[in-house]
């Protein structure tokens, strides 16, 4: 075992996503499953670390990305893959099958240690459609709040998570269709503005789909959560067809009113 290979259980109780200070850099977290798409990295800013979470990383290789880490079990890893990463001096972290924490989160976990303020996850999803909902879980993790940005790439979709007390501004053009989805174990209570159907205050409910399938119609749209995590969902948006979204999350004290 290489001295940046080492191995630590994840903890049988506890939160698995702990948060340390740190410095204002990007990282980037590639997941297993499906591949990503190749696009994405046209629009995503640079990072300075790229994290990988199992087979993430061969997808991270193929991408011509060089990673840092490598996080989980390896139970879906390429054992070349894994060569290529130690001739590149990357931090391997393995954790044993049976544990009680994901990929993913223990990839958050280590991202959220390395004091990155602004994280990407890219991933191709895939066909498990209960690692998709464990994906959102985590991304709705309230630790993850403390962060100054929290965006995932899901093929060609892009999904803002706005955790309460922040706000997304969005410039996409309009016409572009978003959906507004409430995340975690509380519902979401958000304003905006710039929508077709603009919300002030309303709530949204995990067993609701009033937020699905809006429109962007002014320039810019605002987001503000003051209660709960909501994803922001802006289907296709790496298709040649949908304009970019260019967003700024900001923390705000919630008064009353939109930031």
């Amino acid at each position: 075992m290489s001295s940046q290979e080492h191995s630590r259980t994840a903890p049988a109780q506890g939160d698995p996503l702990q948060t340390s200070a740190g410095g204002d850099h990007h990282g980037i977290i590639v997941l297993g499953g499906h591949p990503p798409d190749r696009r994405v990295l046209d629009v995503v800013p640079v990072a300075h670390g790229i994290v990988c979470a199992d087979s993430g990383l061969d997808h991270a290789l193929r991408l011509g990305l060089t990673p840092t880490a490598v996080i989980g079990d390896m139970d879906s890893v390429d054992a070349h893959s894994l060569e290529v990463a130690r001739s590149l001096d990357c931090d391997i972290v393995s954790y044993p099958t049976h544990k009680d924490a994901t990929d993913a989160e223990l990839a958050l976990t280590h991202v959220l240690d390395a004091g990155y303020r602004h994280v990407t996850v890219v991933w191709g999803g895939g066909d498990r459609i209960d690692h998709v909902l464990g994906v959102f879980a985590a991304l709705a993790h309230p630790r993850l709040g403390g962060l100054d940005s929290l965006t995932a790439w899901i093929a060609s979709d892009r999904i803002d998570i706005v955790h309460e007390g922040h706000s997304l501004i969005s410039e996409a053009a309009p016409g572009t269709t978003v959906s507004l989805i409430s995340l975690g174990t509380r519902d979401t209570v958000v304003s905006t503005t710039g929508l077709q159907w603009n919300l002030e205050r309303a709530r949204l409910a995990s067993d609701s789909a009033r937020g699905l399938s809006n429109v962007m119609i002014s320039i810019p749209v605002t987001i503000h959560a003051h209660q709960g995590v909501t994803a922001v969902v802006t289907p296709g948006c790496v298709a040649d067809s949908v304009p970019l979204v260019r967003t700024t999350r900001v923390t705000t004290t919630d008064t009353g009113g939109m930031p």
